[in-house]
């Protein structure tokens, strides 16, 4: 439950950064954490994400009672009503309060108890039970342990003792998590973790594991941009099926020049549009057709400020190993990728040009061009600044034989590994060009 987790640690975030500004004395400790409550729900609400509405701060001369209601941009009834109190003593604030899920969303409620010094905020965040509305899934006895250094450094720790999750065909669950996240205000520095003992699965009457579950990454902001580059580790020890073990996984991977807060925005734009274009294919009943054509435009908006950063994701490398004893497969494969885009001097045209959908009325940015791209040309450019470069180790007799004609002319047995390479519009596999 992803966007459970995002709302639950934003929350927090509010109750944490809301009681910063202590200071020893009733009335002026009254005035401070006023000021910083207000000031973190304008933030909030001032955000690409998230919004906070419906804030009410009501201040005495021993307490401050604040409540709100807190929400994810993009994501129906993803919103919870944060209840806060602060009582204003002289050598530390206690807080104490609740976040009330909208329980459209989610059922339960999460308990808020936190001290407040001159220096820090520290305390915790619990929950029996959480339950999903839409995804028939529970997470039970939920714990996070919360310590704010400074106002810059934060310490996120928390645990689950599980999570259910049952679907009509399938289920999963996950046991014992514990996550991690810690960042630094001065560095622009965040280090995550999450690790997981056992995750289990049943699928079309298949029992499915993962066994020691464990991804690590870091991120840092390039200067005083929104530009981060990071990197991280994913790593799963043991995979199998019917107690059965069938190998195990781990990637490193290496991002760097991505626009995060472009790229969130792409994803909130283009989210609906992909959802009212799924509809109108499924029951031939076209939505309202100037808010597609509004979301069309901020995704290639949004789309361009990404690609204009000229990122790359890599993976350095991916090792697995797979062992099939019914079929005779035994191998370690280990596969290397590196995608580039050269955002350069980017032709904003071109991107309209290539993603536009002419049963819409043309934007501004193609009406006002006497000379454009057609649709072909447009997604040629485009094709001409994208690079791959891809290894994979050359699997055995067994898995050859299973891949599809015409790909498996392109495999080379002789070779320990198969290259593909593709740059300036030239794809290159094994060394010798193919298109």
């Amino acid at each position: 439950m992803p966007a459970t987790k995002t709302l639950i640690l934003t929350a927090a975030g509010v109750v944490v950064l809301g009681a910063g500004g202590y200071l020893g004395a009733q009335a002026v400790v009254g005035n401070e954490v006023e000021k910083a409550l207000t000031k973190t729900f304008a933030q909030l609400d001032d955000s690409v994400s998230w919004y906070a509405s419906d804030v009410t701060i009501d201040k005495s001369l021993f307490k401050t009672t604040a409540t709100a209601t807190i929400g994810m941009e993009g994501i129906e009834n993803a919103n919870a009503q944060v209840i806060l109190m602060v009582d204003h003593g002289i050598i530390n604030s206690p807080i104490t309060g609740t976040i009330h899920p909208n329980e459209q969303f989610l059922r339960g409620d999460i308990d808020v108890d936190l001290v407040a010094t001159r220096s820090s905020v520290t305390g915790q965040l619990t929950a029996g039970s959480l339950s999903g509305v839409e995804l028939d899934g529970t997470l039970h006895d939920l714990v996070v342990d919360l310590d704010l250094e400074g106002e810059e450094v934060w310490k996120v720790n928390g645990q689950a003792r599980e999570i259910v999750v049952n679907n009509e065909n399938d289920s999963f669950r996950i046991v014992s998590p514990r996550f991690e996240n810690n960042s630094q205000e001065a560095s622009s520095l965040i280090h995550q973790r999450l690790e997981i003992p056992k995750i289990e699965f049943l699928a079309q009457g298949i029992n499915v594991y993962m066994d020691g579950v464990e991804l690590e990454a870091e991120s840092e902001s390039v200067g005083d941009s929104q530009i981060v580059n990071s990197g991280g580790r994913f790593k799963v020890a043991d995979i199998g099926a019917d107690g059965t073990s069938m190998g195990s996984l781990s990637l490193d991977m290496d991002a760097k020049s991505w626009d995060m807060q472009a790229f969130q925005a792409l994803q909130e734009a283009y989210a609906p549009l992909q959802a009212m274009r799924t509809e109108y294919e499924e029951t031939g009943v076209r939505g309202d057709e100037q808010e597609e054509r509004e979301l069309l435009i901020q995704s290639i908006e949004s789309g361009y400020d990404v690609l204009i950063a000229s990122p790359s994701i890599a993976f350095q490398p991916l090792e697995a190993h797979v062992t099939l004893p019914m079929l005779g497969i035994d191998f370690n494969p280990r596969i290397t990728a590196d995608i580039r885009f050269d955002g350069e001097e980017l032709s904003k045209e071109a991107l309209y040009s290539a993603l536009w959908d002419n049963r819409l009325p043309l934007p501004d940015q193609l009406q006002a061009s006497q000379d454009r791209m057609s649709t072909l040309e447009a997604q040629e450019y485009l094709q001409n600044r994208l690079s791959l470069d891809i290894s994979i180790t050359t699997p055995p007799q067994m898995v050859l034989s299973l891949i599809p004609m015409p790909y498996a002319l392109l495999i080379d047995p002789d070779f320990e590994e198969q290259t593909l390479i593709w740059q300036d519009g030239t794809l290159t596999v094994n060394g010798e060009e193919v298109m």
